[in-house]
């Protein structure tokens, strides 16, 4: 009867180690590629910005575009991350039109740079959010690259029908 207890046992610490060791995996491999993704969307951003002529005005770390992931509510691989830019004299009328300007030259960028949306989805890149806070404008650009980005899209579509 021990014997069946300690094989059990031993069956059950083999299984636990198993899946921790996997969801460790997952997880760097989520991280690698959500960097891979902020990277890219980095990179089309400071173009963007520097074409024009706003990229001093946004918040850098170590001489670099600085962004941050958008809450992890949304689930994992959602590839939208938020930029923080100082916009001194800015007004909500004037989102709109800086909402269109920032997708006409992130979708510029997609097609020279080659930078494809998943399943041919339409721009690969796409500011999903603005608005302003204490003179600051925040942007929310969404790389999609993978399904969990289009699902978001999706639900901030309905979000903002209702």
């Amino acid at each position: 009867m021990s014997k069946w207890i300690t094989i059990l046992i031993g069956v059950l610490l083999a299984v636990l180690v198993y899946e921790i060791l996997r969801r460790q995996v997952l997880k760097r491999s989520a991280l690698k590629i959500r960097q891979q993704g902020q990277r890219t969307t980095d990179a089309a951003m400071l173009t963007v910005l520097t074409a024009l002529k706003s990229a001093g005005t946004a918040q850098q770390v170590s001489g670099t575009l600085h962004s941050v992931p958008v809450a992890d509510v949304w689930g994992r691989g959602v590839m939208a991350f938020e930029y923080v830019l100082e916009t001194p004299g800015m007004v909500p009328a004037d989102l709109h039109e800086v909402r269109k300007l920032l997708n006409n030259h992130l979708q510029a960028y997609a097609q020279d740079e080659g930078v494809t949306a998943f399943r041919d989805d339409g721009p690969a890149l796409r500011v999903t959010d603005t608005w302003l806070r204490d003179g600051q404008l925040h942007v929310d650009v969404a790389y999609l690259m993978n399904e969990a980005t289009l699902e978001y899209l999706e639900d901030l579509r309905r979000l903002n029908h209702d």
